[in-house]
C-alpha cells in the first residue's frame, strides 16, 4: 500500500481556511495516481508470492533429484552383507563388483615382516655418534620389472641414532609428483629401542632387508655381524580346499572384488559368505516415492483453484500457471511409466504405483524385494543403466526409469547463470520474468510517487495562499468594521 505522509506541511496550514493536512492527505488518497501505485505494490506482493511459491518447488526439485540420483550408484544396489562365523580367525568384504558365495576358509600362516634389530650403538639415542659415511638399504620390494631398490643415507659426523632414524623414515613411503607420476618408497622404518636401531619392513612375506655403505657406519649403527635379523614370511590358508600363499593377511586377488583378513592362525576352519544388501535400494526408492509425494503435494496446492461457494475461499498461489501444470503432469506419467528403454520391467513390476485417486505413489517393498531376487541385474538396469568408455570414467549414454525422471527435472532445474533464454532452466526463465515484472512495476511506482508529490506541493500552494487570502480579507474586514465604529460615532457627537 502507498504510503502519504504529513512531511513538507506545515501545522498552521488551514488557520483560516481550515483545510488541515489530514485533509490534504485525503485528497491525494482520492487521485488516481495513488490508486495506481496501490495497485502496482499490490501485483509486487502477488508476483513475489509466486517467486518464492517457484523457489520453494525448486528446492523440493532439487532434494527429489537427489533421491532419484541416489538409484544410479552402484552402491545403492551392490552394496554386499557380510558374515562369517569367527571374525577372530576371518573377515571378508566385497566391492559393488564382487559375487553372493560362501567359502570354507582355514589359516595355516600369518604373513609377518622382516626386521633387522641393531646392537646398542650409543649410551643415548641423542648423542652425536661421529659417524661420517654411507649408509645404503635395499628395499625388500622390487620396481614393477622386478629390479632391486637401493636407498643410499648420507651421514656426518654431529649425526644421532634419532637423525639416523629419521633420515632413514623420510625414504619410507612412496611419493607421488604434480604430474602423477609415482616414485617408490625403501619400505623400511627406523624406529630406536633402548639405544638400538631397529629396521623393519612396512611390506609382509617372505622378504629380506639388505644393508649396506661404509662397515664404519654399518658398525657404528649397530648393523653388523652382531644385529639380529628375523625374516619375514608369506601367509599360507586353504579356500574351498586350494592351499594359496601371499605375501599380505589382506587376501585382495583370489576372488574377483572379494577381499578375505586373516587375523589369526587356527586349526578350525571359518565359514565366510557375501550377499547383496536388498536394504539399500529398498531405501533408495523408498525415499524416492516420499519425496516425490511432498513435491507433489506442493505443486497440488500451488495449483488449488478453491472452492468459490466457501465463504473462506482461496486459490493457490499459481493457478494456472501452465509451466507448473505440465510439470505435474510430465512427472505424474513418468514415476509410473508403463514402458522404461532398454528394459523389460516397468515400475509397477519393482512395486511402485499410484495408491489413491489423488495420486500419491507408494512402493509395495515385498514385491520389489521379490524382483531383486529373482534378478537384481535387471532391476538395476531397470532404474540405471550406462554406457561408458572402456576406462569407465566417462559415460557415452544413459538409460532408464531414473533417467527419464531426471531428464525432465532438469528441463526446470539445469541452466547456466546469465547464459541466454534458450540455455536457461525453466525456472530461472521463470524467475527472470518476474523480476523484470518488478523492476517495471517498481519504476511505475516511482513515476506515480512523483506525481503525487507534484499533487500534494499543488494543494499546498493552493490552501496556503487561500489561507493567505483569507488573513488579508480578515483584515481588511476587521479595518473596515473599525472605521465605521469610529465614523458612527463621531456623527454621533455632532
Amino acid at each position: 500500500m502507498a504510503v502519504l505522509t504529513t512531511d513538507g506541511i506545515s501545522s498552521t496550514l488551514g488557520q483560516y481556511s481550515g483545510i488541515t493536512a489530514s485533509d490534504i492527505i485525503t485528497l491525494l488518497k482520492s487521485s488516481a495516481a495513488y490508486q495506481n501505485e496501490t495497485d502496482a505494490q499490490n501485483k509486487i506482493s502477488t508476483i513475489q508470492t509466486q517467486e518464492n511459491a517457484w523457489n520453494a518447488i525448486s528446492t523440493q526439485l532439487t532434494l527429489f533429484s537427489t533421491k532419484v540420483k541416489a538409484l544410479q550408484s552402484n552402491d545403492t544396489y551392490l552394496t554386499k552383507t557380510a558374515t562369517t562365523t569367527d571374525s577372530s580367525i576371518a573377515t571378508i568384504s566385497g566391492t559393488t563388483t564382487a559375487q553372493q558365495d560362501t567359502y570354507d576358509l582355514k589359516v595355516d600362516q600369518l604373513a609377518t615382516a622382516s626386521s633387522i634389530n641393531g646392537t646398542q650403538a650409543s649410551n643415548s639415542s641423542k648423542t652425536k655418534l661421529g659417524l661420517t659415511g654411507s649408509l645404503t638399504l635395499t628395499s625388500p620390494d622390487t620396481d614393477s620389472n622386478g629390479n632391486s631398490l637401493i636407498f643410499d643415507i648420507k651421514l656426518d659426523s654431529s649425526d644421532t641414532l634419532n637423525t639416523v632414524a629419521a633420515k632413514i623414515n623420510a625414504l619410507t613411503a612412496d611419493s607421488t609428483d604434480d604430474d602423477g607420476k609415482t616414485t617408490q618408497g625403501s619400505h623400511v622404518r627406523a624406529s630406536v629401542i633402548d639405544n638400538h636401531l631397529v629396521l623393519t619392513s612396512t611390506t609382509l612375506g617372505a622378504k629380506k632387508i639388505g644393508v649396506g655403505g661404509d662397515a664404519d657406519v654399518i658398525n657404528g649403527l649397530g648393523l653388523g655381524t652382531g644385529a639380529t635379523t628375523t625374516s619375514g614370511q608369506n601367509s599360507k590358508f586353504e579356500l574351498d580346499g586350494m592351499t594359496i600363499e601371499r605375501d599380505s593377511n589382506t587376501i585382495t586377488d583370489v576372488v574377483d572384488g572379494t577381499t578375505f583378513n586373516l587375523n589369526k592362525v587356527s586349526d578350525s576352519h571359518v565359514t565366510l559368505s557375501l550377499t547383496n544388501d536388498t536394504s539399500k535400494i529398498v531405501s533408495a526408492v523408498q525415499d524416492m516415492v516420499n519425496s516425490y509425494n511432498t513435491l507433489m503435494s506442493t505443486i497440488s496446492s500451488d495449483l488449488d483453484v478453491g472452492d468459490p461457494t466457501q465463504s473462506n475461499d482461496t486459490t493457490g498461489p499459481l493457478v494456472g500457471d501452465n509451466e507448473l501444470i505440465q510439470l505435474q503432469s510430465s512427472l505424474s506419467s513418468l514415476v509410473t511409466n508403463p514402458t522404461v528403454a532398454g528394459s523389460t520391467m516397468n515400475a509397477n513390476s519393482v512395486g511402485i504405483s499410484f495408491v489413491d485417486k489423488n495420486g500419491t505413489l507408494g512402493l509395495d517393498t515385498d514385491k520389489l524385494k521379490a524382483a531383486i531376487t529373482n534378478d537384481p541385474t535387471a532391476v538395476k538396469n531397470f532404474f540405471y543403466s550406462a554406457k561408458t568408455t572402456a576406462s569407465g570414467l566417462v559415460t557415452i549414454s544413459s538409460s532408464g526409469y531414473s533417467q527419464g525422471v531426471l531428464d525432465l527435472v532438469n528441463k526446470y532445474l539445469s541452466g547456466v547463470t546469465g547464459a541466454l533464454t534458450a540455455n536457461k532452466s525453466i525456472i530461472q526463465i521463470k524467475t527472470d520474468g518476474y523480476q523484470s515484472q518488478i523492476k517495471d512495476l517498481n519504476s511505475q511506482i516511482k513515476d506515480f510517487e512523483n506525481t503525487l508529490e507534484m499533487q500534494k506541493q499543488q494543494y499546498i500552494d493552493t490552501f496556503t495562499r487561500l489561507d493567505q487570502a483569507m488573513m488579508e480579507g480578515e483584515s481588511e474586514l476587521s479595518y473596515f468594521t473599525s472605521s465605521s465604529s469610529a465614523l458612527n460615532s463621531s456623527s454621533n457627537k455632532s
